[in-house]
């Protein structure tokens, strides 16, 4: 995701709504994405940041629950985990919603979507029997 002011990252949740989006619209512009595929992710990092908020809200475990929760979105969503698409794409540090098709963004949206709307209706007890994972409380 591109950085913008203050050193804050489009899409965190920690950030004043729409603060990063004229420059993230810019810098994707300027990198040759068509104005379709920025807006789709800009939406894409709007849904996500809306996700992120709510596993905030709810007290999913920072860094480890959220990643353990985002593998399992990307494993319903396209069948591999972050870094295996990451490693399918040949990616290192690049971000690899950055690289998404079209398709790709579009089909991200909806696992994102349905996650925060899971969360924020209190599934995650649920979620944590079904999978039998630990994830954290």
């Amino acid at each position: 995701m591109p950085a913008c002011q203050g050193g804050l990252r489009a899409g965190t949740g920690n950030r004043r709504p729409g603060a990063c989006d004229k420059e993230a619209r810019a810098l994707y512009k300027a990198k040759g994405y068509s104005g379709y595929w920025i807006e789709k992710r800009m939406r894409g990092i709007a849904i996500r940041a809306e996700l992120a908020e709510e596993w905030k809200n709810k007290d999913v475990g920072a860094e480890r629950g959220h990643a353990i929760l985002t593998a399992e979105i990307s494993k319903a969503t396209f069948g591999l985990a972050p870094s295996e698409c990451k490693n399918l794409k040949r990616l290192e540090r690049e971000n690899r919603r950055d690289h998404m098709t079209d398709l790709e963004l579009i089909f991200s949206m909806p696992g994102e979507a349905a996650a925060t709307e899971i969360t924020s209706e209190n599934y995650l007890a649920i979620l944590r029997k079904s999978k039998k994972k630990e994830l954290p409380k």
